[in-house]
């Protein structure tokens, strides 16, 4: 009998003493293997939505994640000439919620957000099974194992790139929006139908959503929920379960899919695809109308008047040239 626990006991050991050298490994191989720059040439997932890394550390005051219907819909550069606000937009095509909890870590990281807005469209994304386990798996330890994100890497992988800190020198001038000056027009019925009906929010996204608040607050970080107009992936079920859910979690929540007359928005003229995202003139009347409503409930620095902050006045001449106005 006490053969077999010794035996036991020796057989717990040999395994904890295994799998910490493989987590060492691992860790070592992902240092490695991780771009030391958020270039789309050092191999970068999304630059664009990693811009942050290259804005100087803590200059950013406003955190947007989501997906496409964030980077489509709101403008950082309109919220800075109208406002004065810092913001970064890092969403993600088809980002849900366990993937933008992974991407506001990485932004804590390096900046110290007042507010962070979530998009709440991706709250409704389905996925399956093994695709929850591996967003579960980057939300928690994503960003320390990125070898398993990166592995593909060893190909183009240079020596002098192995060991060297990293240093971020992509500069993203829109501040992670993709400019559309495309128009293509919704002409359709009107989608926001009241009903007392409510869609469920799948239990993966709840979850997530719900760590993004805990995060948050041990933070001291706002949290402003957030849906952008979007026809053909929104309605009046889904609305009434984020409200629903915000409520219960006092959280405030800004649908602007309801009462669009509030900031003139015209579904022919403000849509680059037909309804699902906005062009650069919608993304302009949308980001104005959430420029108000930020001033009116939260306290935010207008930094126009800090020679710290210049950049972003260069920055946005070069923004309008690209939606050439």
């Amino acid at each position: 009998m006490e053969k077999s626990k010794n035996t036991l006991s020796s057989c717990v050991i040999k395994s904890v003493v295994f799998l910490l050298i493989l987590a060492l490994l691992l860790l070592g191989l992902s240092y490695m293997m991780a771009p030391k720059d958020n270039t789309k040439a050092s191999g970068i997932t999304n630059p664009n939505a990693n811009g942050f890394y290259s804005e100087p550390k803590n200059s950013i005051d406003i955190a947007v994640v989501g997906n496409s219907d964030a980077y489509s819909g709101f403008s950082p550069m309109e919220l800075w000439n109208s406002f004065g606000y810092t913001s970064y937009v890092s969403a993600e095509g088809l980002q849900v919620p366990a993937g933008s909890l992974a991407m506001l870590k990485r932004i804590l990281s390096c900046q110290t957000p007042k507010l962070v807005i979530l998009e709440t469209d991706g709250m409704f994304t389905k996925t399956d099974a093994s695709q929850n386990m591996v967003n579960a798996f980057n939300s928690v330890l994503g960003e320390p194992f990125s070898i398993f994100r990166y592995h593909n890497r060893w190909k183009k992988l240079k020596w002098k790139d192995v060991l060297r800190k990293p240093y971020y020198t992509a500069h993203c001038v829109t501040k992670g929006q993709m400019l559309s000056n495309k128009v293509k027009p919704y002409d359709g019925k009107e989608y926001m139908v009241e009903t007392d009906e409510t869609e469920k929010i799948p239990p993966f996204s709840m979850l997530a959503v719900d760590k993004i608040i805990k995060l948050c607050k041990e933070n001291n970080i706002e949290l402003l929920l957030l849906e952008m107009p979007s026809e053909s992936s929104w309605n009046y079920k889904r609305h009434n379960a984020v409200k629903k859910f915000a409520k219960e979690r006092d959280l405030p929540f800004v649908d602007l899919n309801l009462d669009r007359d509030r900031f003139d928005f015209d579904w022919t003229t403000d849509s680059r695809d037909g309804g699902n995202h906005l062009n650069t003139r919608g993304a302009r009347k949308v980001t104005q109308f959430i420029g108000k409503y930020l001033k009116e409930h939260y306290d935010l620095t207008d930094h126009r008047g800090n020679p710290n902050y210049s950049v972003w006045h260069e920055d946005y001449k070069e923004y309008l040239k690209q939606i050439k106005i």
